[in-house]
């Protein structure tokens, strides 16, 4: 058996063709002795984020709390990922973590406690891919039971009456039109039509004939 120093020595390689196999298997059989070394390691590269170029277990402890359902990674996820800045370039020291899998590690760490995802959702300052991520997770939780449909409903159609009032992303505008689709958007779809009208929505990711191509769904499949 590898020890804790051993795991994360393992863990902490930077040579993206091998991947450490016994060491991430070795850290499930030892969640709990674990568990604080790698949150750790989130939050030294929350303090320093530069440093994270130089900490290739970000990763691995960043899926690992998320397997293990962590609680107290949450407000550190949040802090970094809330952190990076608007530019595309920001999301490069994670790679596809952003857009491919930020949406279930918050969902996987909130433990039913959606105040600091709601946060990264509202700041306009928070990365637009973030934003959608965090949207995204929300869709997640809502599929796992752990949020009520009508709730999902109301808090879109809150954002959704905001962007009418007042300008936001495009593409945050489009996103909500998108998870709203993945839950049959009838109750929506009118102001979904008026901010297309209005150009709030970026057209690239989501369009009217999208939209009807949903609305036409049995709304149980």
């Amino acid at each position: 058996m590898l020890t804790v120093e051993q795991i994360l020595t393992q863990l902490n390689t930077d040579d993206i063709s091998f991947l450490p196999r016994e060491a991430i298997e070795q850290a499930i059989l030892q969640q709990e002795a674990i568990t604080p070394a790698l949150l750790t390691i989130i939050d030294n590269v929350v303090k320093a984020p530069q440093s994270i170029d130089g900490t290739p277990a970000f990763t691995y402890a960043l899926y690992l709390l998320a397997q293990f359902r962590e609680k107290k990674a949450y407000p550190l996820i949040v802090k970094y990922f809330g952190e990076l800045g608007l530019e595309d370039e920001a999301l490069d020291p994670t790679g596809d973590i952003v857009t491919e899998d930020l949406k279930s590690i918050l969902a996987s760490v909130c433990n039913g406690d959606f105040e600091l995802i709601k946060q990264l959702i509202e700041d306009q300052n928070v990365n637009i891919f973030v934003r959608s991520a965090a949207l995204n997770s929300l869709v997640i939780l809502y599929n796992n039971n752990q949020l009520s449909r009508k709730d999902l409903v109301n808090y879109i159609e809150k954002h959704i009456d905001r962007c009418l009032e007042e300008q936001d992303d495009p593409c945050f505008v489009a996103c909500l039109v998108s998870i709203s689709c993945a839950i049959h958007p009838e109750e929506l779809y009118e102001k979904f039509i008026t901010c297309f009208d209005q150009n709030l929505i970026d057209k690239q990711m989501i369009n009217e004939s999208d939209l009807d191509r949903w609305m036409q769904m049995d709304k149980e499949k």
